[in-house]
């Protein structure tokens, strides 16, 4: 693996700092990317579960005991199949970082017809679904990566309700400049106007009521 991570990588990396140990989920094929960043992670240990609604239920339970948890399915059938325990987990405030893994960037923009989905070339009708289990969404990409993710964990952890993030396949083993990746990442968080806003819970809540747009 290449000494600079990929958006993958970083990912899990990351969340292993807010002292997440262990990912529960399901393995999918527009996850794999992000399934392989966990079973390479030293820190956080892949948890397979018999299916997505389990792996909910447990994420739920560990953030509960733990403070915050990882929860990681594939695109919409699993993504869906586990909507039932995250809405559990934003009813009850679980701070819940749900990541999906979603097909290429590329077969989006030509709205290519592929397995799990309508077949209809619209990729964004379970995002708009699942984001309403959540507090606050992105879709992750290796540019906006360093920063979203702090966004997400400020707004996860303030609101302890779930986070949901949307990742394409090609784009979780891209990699992005090591700016603002392997340094300055900490000190983001202190000078991002949106965590410094933290407290306007109205302010927040009206910011994540529009539909996700991939």
């Amino acid at each position: 693996m290449s000494k600079q991570p990929t958006v993958a990588d970083y990912i899990v990396g990351r969340l292993a700092r807010e002292g997440i140990t262990d990912c529960f989920g399901v393995a999918g094929d527009f996850a794999f990317k992000l399934n392989d960043a966990v079973a390479r992670s030293e820190r956080i240990r892949w948890i397979g579960c018999s299916n997505e609604l389990d792996a909910a239920y447990a994420a739920d339970g560990y953030a509960r005991m733990r403070g915050c948890s990882m929860l990681m399915t594939t695109y919409a059938v699993g993504e869906l199949s586990a909507l039932n325990g995250v809405m559990g987990a934003k009813a009850e405030r679980s701070c819940v970082f749900h990541l999906v893994g979603m097909p290429t960037m590329r077969n989006q923009r030509v709205g290519k017809i592929i397995h799990h989905t309508f077949g209809d070339g619209i990729f964004q009708n379970f995002a708009n679904i699942s984001a309403q289990a959540a507090c606050v969404w992105a879709v992750i990409t290796p540019d906006n990566c360093a920063h979203e993710m702090e966004r997400l964990i400020a707004t996860a952890r303030a609101e302890s309700r779930p986070a949901y993030l949307l990742v394409a396949s090609d784009r979780a083993r891209g990699q992005f400049p090591a700016l603002g990746v392997l340094s300055g990442v900490r000190n983001f968080a202190a000078h991002d106007p949106l965590r410094r806003q933290s407290g306007n819970t109205e302010g927040r809540q009206e910011a994540n009521k529009s539909e996700p747009h991939l």
